[in-house]
């Protein structure tokens, strides 16, 4: 099974919907993106070792995330994704090469920093600990694992903008699924219940150590505003977060 899911080919009807319900507007998918890439980036600029030089985006789709990585920071860098078609090259010139996450075509030891950027639900368990793995393979001694992975148990799930839906057995996921207004099939949307701690397990066991895992929501202009007044509590009682945020060195 793919690691990434391949959501392109529904991508008209999202966009169709967007601003609407549980669904957000341009302005507020903008607002997302630019927090999610500043915080990111602070993540990096404190925890990367001295004399990074580059760096590499994991699960990067179209890479515009990536670009905005590049803008941030001083490191070069460069992409993979399996539903990149073939070698390309990004507006801010980000090189853009088709790779699994378990199985990248780069040398030992070739990277600074590798970012992993709400992605891990994509992966397929069978392949979590080989993916793991080979980011400990491409990194240098002290190099950093960055990244962010969405809360499955979250009350409304961030793939289906579903209540609850991190809470329904797999096989019962698909009839629910029906219920989603983003327009997504789910059998390419692809992703599955896990956690941070389940990431933190498998990193630990290939070889990382835990710099920092924190909570993380995002802002209120990034937000839904038929929900906004709802993600002002949340955000006020700061319980049960969106998503983790977190950084990995390799030892």
């Amino acid at each position: 099974m793919d690691e990434v899911a391949d959501m392109k080919g529904t991508a008209q009807v999202a966009d169709a919907l967007q601003g609407r319900g549980l669904l957000q507007s341009a302005d507020e998918w903008e607002a997302r993106n630019a927090t999610l890439a500043q915080t990111i980036c602070d993540l990096i600029r404190t925890h990367q070792p001295p004399r990074s030089e580059n760096a590499l985006d994991v699960g990067s789709a179209d890479a515009s995330l990536t670009d905005r990585l590049t803008q941030l920071t001083a490191l070069r860098w460069c992409a993979t994704d399996p539903d990149i078609k073939e070698k390309a090259v990004s507006p801010c010139g980000v090189e853009l090469i088709p790779a699994y996450g378990h199985r990248m075509p780069f040398a030992d030891v070739s990277f600074d920093v590798v970012t992993f950027i709400n992605v891990f639900e994509h992966v397929s368990p069978e392949w979590r600990a080989d993916t793991i793995s080979e980011f400990k393979r491409v990194l240098r001694p002290g190099g950093i694992l960055v990244g962010q992975l969405p809360n499955p148990y979250f009350p409304i799930e961030s793939h289906s903008r579903l209540p609850f839906f991190g809470w329904v057995p797999r096989p019962l996921q698909p009839l629910y699924w029906r219920l989603s207004p983003t327009g997504w099939d789910f059998e390419t949307s692809h992703f599955f219940t896990v956690t941070i701690r389940d990431l933190r397990e498998i990193a630990e066991k290939a070889g990382f150590s835990t710099v920092i895992i924190r909570n993380f929501n995002y802002p209120v202009d990034a937000i839904p505003k038929a929900v906004r007044s709802l993600a002002v509590l949340h955000s006020w009682l700061g319980i049960v977060p969106w998503s983790w945020q977190f950084v990995f060195q390799k030892r």
